[in-house]
């Protein structure tokens, strides 16, 4: 498949985004195709941009999303709810990067872009897909709560997501665990029930990589069809620096006693009380009691 017009749609306000604009007009002076530069306004835009698009564009228009792991999400969002099927590209141009630390993107803008225009083929990729009594939601990378949605809540009350990366993250894992409070979970997966009834974590994982560079699941595999699992249950600060120095030094914080690790197709989830979550990075505020998550299919000019 070849393109013949590319659609960016740009995050300004990711760590990069206020300058690659500029660049991107310049760099795409170099090749003979068309293309177009939308920019976000506010949260949840680029979903709104994306899902316009779909309805629209033709074949021969290639979306690509210009920003960090929350940017793609919202664009493959978007692509979701319109009911179309849409590969995309992506520019990593994010603190975090998750997806592209996960698939070995460049970081370069000359190069991505490079790469994305030689490109003849869209991978298949898998994405979660969560769904509460209120809200359907998708996740690149991960779905999370408790102690990881903590972590993101106080990031967003300090606007320090834009500098966030493996250690600041870790940091701030630190100092979120004074806040954080045990909860129940429930893991359902048909007829088979795991219950836990004083838990810091969970993460649904469906890359290897969360919270900037973090391998919270170092087998966690997107094209398996599974959704890798990691639980956390209470633990002292003690253990958690242990479990921390486990995931920096050697990715072996899975055979730590009180950190539990499933694979499901599909599971339903219940948290006792509501805790703070995140989906590739962005707030789930404390609304939600259950929810049901399963994968789905998108493709990835990748």
């Amino acid at each position: 498949m070849v393109y013949s017009h590319y659609l960016f749609i740009v995050n300004e306000y990711s760590r990069k985004g206020r300058h690659i604009k500029d660049k991107l007009e310049t760099l795409m002076q170099a090749y003979p195709v068309t293309y177009e530069l939308v920019t976000t306004d506010y949260i949840k835009h680029a979903a709104e941009l994306s899902r316009q698009y779909s309805e629209t564009i033709s074949n021969d228009t290639l979306m690509i999303a210009v920003g960090g792991d929350g940017t793609l999400n919202e664009v493959v969002q978007g692509i979701y709810d319109s009911g179309k099927t849409h590969p995309v590209a992506y520019l990593p141009t994010g603190s975090g990067n998750d997806f592209a630390r996960s698939h070995d993107l460049s970081k370069s803008i000359e190069m991505s872009l490079k790469r994305i225009l030689a490109n003849t083929s869209a991978k298949e990729l898998d994405v979660l897909t969560g769904e509460t009594d209120n809200e359907q939601m998708i996740a690149v990378n991960s779905i999370g709560f408790g102690l990881d949605g903590m972590v993101i809540s106080k990031l967003d009350e300090t606007t320090n997501k834009q500098t966030i990366g493996k250690f600041s993250y870790l940091m701030s894992v630190l100092s979120a665990y004074f806040s954080q409070k045990e909860f129940a979970l429930t893991l359902k997966n048909g007829s088979e029930v795991i219950t836990f009834e004083k838990v810091l974590l969970v993460v649904f994982a469906n890359h290897k990589f969360f919270g900037g560079g973090i391998p919270i699941h170092p087998l966690a595999d997107p094209s398996d069809s599974y959704i890798d699992v990691v639980v956390s249950e209470k633990i002292s600060f003690l253990e958690l620096l242990n479990i921390l120095y486990r995931i920096l030094t050697n990715e072996s914080h899975l055979s730590h006693k009180k950190v539990h690790s499933y694979r499901f197709k599909s599971c339903e989830v219940t948290i006792d009380p509501p805790q703070f979550g995140q989906h590739d990075g962005e707030l789930i505020n404390r609304n939600v009691k259950s929810m049901t998550l399963s994968t789905d299919k998108q493709q990835f000019w990748i």
